[in-house]
């Protein structure tokens, strides 16, 4: 076989292992039902993207396309009456069941200022976890859609009742552009810098916390690391919890990157599993280098590396998610999901430096226990 053969072949897997058998989603489903069910629970969603809003064939569509601002929007979605905790109920059939499917009930596309100011009567009103806002940025082939529904699922299963915000970067949602993704999610640093920035003045805000998959992982570092660099590293002094669930980040280029950001408030957590074969196959096309989101957590030196850098590894490979990828247990393991939830309220709560990484441990016999699920618990090097 080919040397190009192989590596098509190795897409396909990767397309497969994300998106399964089943028809991926188009922009129909953020259309607004004309009747929202009112015996569902619903979950209200900030959008920030730097996503052209207009396709060829939908005009309010976020698509692939690269904006040259940063552009919003506010959804609700409703979650169905029969949700398992752990999927989303794409819809499969017009119009859709919201006994049974997800579905939009709410959309609107807001201004830089009314976008701002709906973050502020968010922090400002009083409810859930006032003041603490969840920052959730995708993974690579994703569709607009996807990311959608999917933070939605997160936010329900969860239990988050603070402000939660998706940053939506220009994935083309095809597992073979793995490179235009890549570039895509760097073009959109600067973006998100800003608007974390722009977040953390906001009246209210109290902590920012920020939720990375797979790809999203990398821009979320290359910001924490060029925020450092322009003396701006804690946001206002709002950062909180920044979790990397499967990272898909070279070990190596992790490193260097953590000499420049430092030890945060809070310890950075890693949510690793060495069954992800999205990041397996990811470390066979990087020629083999190792990923951070299925590293070696038996391995001496990545324990001496966890401690100086204040960084929380939690071993997530005994997980069941149900699925041949492994590449999300964090959000399709019901028990994972909400146990962050768990450790983003206990850590809003009391300000405690490591809630995430126990609860997420601690959610049962699936997991090790402590404390040897977690590496780098010790304290960070001075």
């Amino acid at each position: 076989m080919s040397v190009r053969a192989s590596i098509g072949l190795c897409f396909l897997a990767l397309g497969l292992a994300f998106a399964g058998c089943s028809a991926r989603p188009t922009s129909e489903v953020l259309q607004p039902v004309a009747h929202a069910p009112s015996f569902t629970q619903k979950v209200r969603l900030l959008v920030a993207t730097t996503r052209e809003r207009g396709t060829l064939s939908d005009p309010d569509a976020f698509g692939p396309a690269r904006s040259e601002t940063v552009n919003h929007a506010a959804l609700t979605i409703s979650i169905p009456r029969h949700h398992k905790a752990g999927q989303i109920e794409w819809p499969d059939q017009t119009p859709a069941d919201p006994a049974y499917h997800f579905l939009t009930t709410e959309r609107s596309f807001l201004g830089p200022q009314a976008f701002y100011e709906e973050v502020r009567r968010s922090v400002q009103s009083g409810r859930g976890e006032a003041g603490s806002v969840l920052v959730f940025v995708h993974g690579y082939n994703t569709l607009y859609e996807e990311a959608v529904y999917r933070y939605a699922q997160i936010v329900h299963d969860s239990g988050f009742t603070g402000t939660a915000i998706l940053f939506a970067w220009p994935s083309r949602g095809k597992a073979p552009l793995y490179l235009a993704d890549r570039d895509a999610s760097t073009y959109s640093r600067d973006y998100f810098e800003r608007t974390l920035q722009q977040i953390a003045g906001v009246p209210g805000v109290r902590e920012i916390n920020i939720l990375a998959h797979s790809m999203g992982s990398w821009i979320t570092v290359e910001v924490l690391r060029q925020a450092r660099m322009k003396g701006n590293g804690t946001f206002k002094g709002k950062l909180g919890d920044v979790i990397l669930a499967s990272p898909d980040l070279d070990v190596g280029v992790l490193r260097t990157q953590l000499d420049v950001i430092g030890a945060l408030k809070r310890p950075i957590v890693i949510l690793a599993s060495k069954d992800d074969n999205v990041l397996a196959l990811s470390s066979f096309l990087a020629g083999g280098t190792e990923r951070a989101g299925n590293i070696s957590t038996d391995n001496a030196e990545v324990i001496a590396a966890a401690q100086r850098y204040n960084v929380r590894i939690v071993d997530l490979s005994k997980v069941d998610d149900g699925t041949s990828a492994h590449h999300a247990k964090f959000a399709e393991s019901g028990a994972v999901i909400a146990a962050i939830g768990r450790g983003l309220k206990a850590d809003a709560a009391a300000k405690s430096s490591q809630s995430v990484v126990t609860a997420v441990t601690n959610v049962g016999s699936s997991l090790l226990a402590l404390p040897a699920a977690i590496v780098g618990a010790g304290s960070p090097a001075q």
